[in-house]
Order: structure tokens, then C-alpha cells, then sequence
């Protein structure tokens, strides 16, 4: 008995402090979880004829990946969470990727792999939380609202082209201050590390001494939104962008601003949005001339309105589908207009996890209510980011975890 005790003594003397430390430093990690999504997509688009960018004329189809997104997010304790996503847009597209008119001006190259996510939100209470790294400015609802594989339509709408995109920075934020519905959000971001081919950036070089990460150009872009929520019935919010970008060697003074309203309720879902951005020398494609000067104005709207006929009690659960039609305007001062008309509809494998496997069929019909001109001086030849220059037809298939 005497040697049990001395034994239960020791074998304490090691193990209580050892489970008293594991106590005090664990990190009540929740995570890491795994997520991602594919989309495999098809397109065809008719009447594009001679092409003066690439010298060519083309109209067959094509099957490429519009999206590859794979990440993990947890909480590292109590109160901080992480978020980090990669992407492989367009992977398995050779040169300029899906053919919208562009040229070689597309938004992302055909396969190249980046992340596009990586940040930590510390929350020390819910009203003023702060997140710090890389992730959507605080403009345009549906943008920063509404995940890529949530997405009504395969594409967003062609105002992404007027946002600032994904930056490095810093933001405070909160979706819902005190029960009242209201949400918030206003940061600073690095206009260095912003998405390729917006309004908002173009090539900006870092300050000068040791680079990179220990000094900046001075020039950044300052991102806020107000927003009002009523449940699943009515989100609505107004928020803007204003900073600098660099174009041809000279400073740019850019402001933006955006409202929409989103909601639904019984299997109808609506959304609508405006967006306008000012500045001088705004990026090229934006432009009839790409080196020309003076003030540009930019602005689009859009319109949408989907139907699940399932949710609605009209089909089977078998049968989840969704008709969905959306209006977007582009318009270009002194460049002209281009509207995109987007039939689609939607097909749920599962309606009790409806986005693990989808597929999303949309026609899009485009229509120029001016003349847009590329670089080339060829009318309808361009398109922003999101849109298209010729009608199309598109085919994505989605699986997600």
C-alpha cells in the first residue's frame, strides 16, 4: 500500500503540472477547417469576328476552370480567427483565357495560381472588431457579400471593374453593432498590393530605400461602408473608395462610390446595384485611348431576379431548379456603352447543401447602347472585368466541400 502511495505521488508530481500547463496554453484551436470549390466551365460565343488585338478571328468552344479555390480558416483562440484562400482561376486556359473581347487585357492570365486570401480578424468585441492582411475592400455589396460559389450567375457583374478589389491593409468592421441590424467597415489599404486591372490599379512601384515590405510608395487607397440588414428580407448599403493610383508615370486621384440591395424570401431573390468612379487617366480599357488624359467618368447598374422552384413548394426535391435573369450596364464617358442581358438557370443537386454540386447554365446577350473602341479604334472590341462583347453561352459545373 505504502509503495502504491509513493508511486500515485510521483507519477502526480508529473502528470498534475503537466495538465495544469496544457490548460493554461491551449489555443482552443477550432480549426484548422479545409474548404474549396471547382468550376468547370464551357463557352461559346457567336458573331465575335476579326479581332484587331490578336490579328485573328475565332469562334469555337472552350472548357477551362472559371474558378479553383482551396483554403483553411479556424480560431486560433477565443475571439481570433485566420482565413486563407488560394486560387487557380482560369486553370487549364492557355494565353488570355475565356475569349470576352478583352484582348490580351484580361483580368487573370490562364492558370496562374495566387492567394488571394490571407488574414486574421481580432474581435475583442463584436461592435469593433479589426482585421489586418489581404481581402476585399469594403465596397459593392455582392462583391463582399456573396462567395464566388454563391453566385447566381457565373459571373459578378461588370461594376467589379470600378472597386478597388482585394488589397493589403487593415479594416474595423462589424455586420451587426448591438442588435440593430447596422454593419460597418472602414480601412486603409496598400494601393501596391491591389487586384489587377480595376479603376484602381495599375502597376504601382514601392517606396524607395529597402523596398518591399519595409517601405511603402505613399499612396493608398481608404475604403468604408454603411449597411442596413432586415434578416433574409432587405440588405442595403452605400459605401466608396478614394485614393491614388499611378498611370504612365503620373499620380491619379480616383473616387468611387456604390449602393445596392439584396434579399429574398419564399425562393424569390433580388438584387440591384449602382456603381460611379472619377479620376484622371483611368486605366486603358476603360478608355478609347489609353494615353489619354483629363477626366474619365465611369459608372454601372444592374438589375437581377431569381426564382427556386423548389423552395417556392412548384417541383420536387429531386427537381431544385432556378430560373434567374439580371440587366447590366456599363457605360464609358466618351467610350460608349455595353450592356450585358443574362438568361440563366440553376440546377441543385442536393437542396439541403444546394452549392456542393450546381449547375449553372447562363446565355448572355450583349448590346451596345454606343460604340466602345479598343485600343485598335475597332468598335465593340472590349469589354470591363465580368462582361462580354459578343453573345455567349456558358456551362459550369461545381462541386464544393
Amino acid at each position: 500500500m505504502k509503495k502504491n502511495l509513493v508511486a500515485l505521488a510521483v507519477a502526480a508530481a508529473f502528470v498534475v503540472p503537466g495538465v495544469a500547463f496544457a490548460a493554461d496554453t491551449s489555443n482552443a484551436d477550432t480549426g484548422p477547417v479545409v474548404f474549396g470549390y471547382a468550376q468547370i466551365t464551357g463557352a461559346q460565343q457567336f458573331g465575335t469576328g476579326y479581332n484587331a488585338a490578336s490579328n485573328s478571328s475565332s469562334n469555337g468552344l472552350i472548357f477551362g476552370a472559371n474558378r479553383i479555390r482551396l483554403g483553411f480558416k479556424g480560431e486560433a483562440v477565443p475571439g481570433v480567427t485566420y482565413f486563407i484562400q488560394g486560387a487557380w482561376d482560369n486553370a487549364g486556359i492557355i494565353g488570355d483565357g475565356l475569349n470576352n473581347g478583352l484582348g490580351s487585357n484580361i483580368a487573370t492570365k490562364g492558370g496562374q495560381a495566387q492567394l488571394i486570401d490571407a488574414w486574421v480578424n481580432y474581435a475583442p468585441v463584436p461592435f469593433a472588431q479589426l482585421q489586418v492582411g489581404k481581402f476585399k475592400t469594403p465596397e459593392g455589396l455582392e462583391y463582399t457579400s456573396v462567395a464566388g460559389n454563391d453566385l447566381t450567375f457565373i459571373f459578378r457583374n461588370m461594376g467589379q471593374s470600378l472597386l478597388p478589389g482585394r488589397s493589403a491593409g487593415a479594416m474595423l468592421h462589424a455586420d451587426n453593432v448591438m442588435g440593430t441590424g447596422v454593419g460597418y467597415a472602414v480601412g486603409i489599404f496598400d494601393n501596391t498590393s491591389l487586384d489587377s486591372y480595376t479603376a484602381f490599379s495599375n502597376g504601382n512601384a514601392f517606396g524607395g530605400g529597402q523596398g518591399g515590405l519595409l517601405n511603402g510608395n505613399g499612396k493608398y487607397i481608404t475604403s468604408g461602408m454603411l449597411s442596413y440588414s432586415m434578416g433574409p428580407l432587405l440588405t442595403a448599403e452605400v459605401s466608396g473608395s478614394m485614393g491614388t493610383a499611378q498611370q504612365y508615370g503620373g499620380t491619379d486621384s480616383l473616387t468611387s462610390w456604390n449602393v445596392g440591395v439584396q434579399g429574398g424570401m419564399m425562393g424569390i431573390k433580388y438584387g440591384a446595384g449602382y456603381t460611379r468612379t472619377n479620376g484622371t487617366n483611368m486605366i486603358g480599357y476603360m478608355n478609347a485611348v489609353p494615353n489619354s488624359v483629363g477626366t474619365v467618368n465611369a459608372s454601372d447598374w444592374h438589375a437581377e431576379l431569381a426564382a427556386n422552384l423548389y423552395e417556392m413548394t412548384l417541383t420536387p426535391d429531386w427537381l431544385d431548379v432556378e430560373p434567374a435573369v439580371r440587366y447590366d450596364q456599363y457605360h464609358v464617358t466618351g467610350a460608349g456603352t455595353l450592356g450585358n442581358a443574362t438568361v440563366g438557370l440553376n440546377y441543385f443537386v442536393n437542396p439541403n447543401n444546394p452549392h456542393a454540386a450546381e449547375v449553372q447554365v447562363n446565355y448572355i446577350l450583349a448590346t451596345r447602347g454606343g460604340s466602345i473602341n479598343n485600343a485598335y479604334g475597332t468598335p465593340n472590341g472590349i469589354a470591363p472585368i465580368n462582361g462580354v462583347a459578343y453573345n455567349t453561352l456558358m456551362l459550369q459545373f461545381q462541386a464544393g466541400f
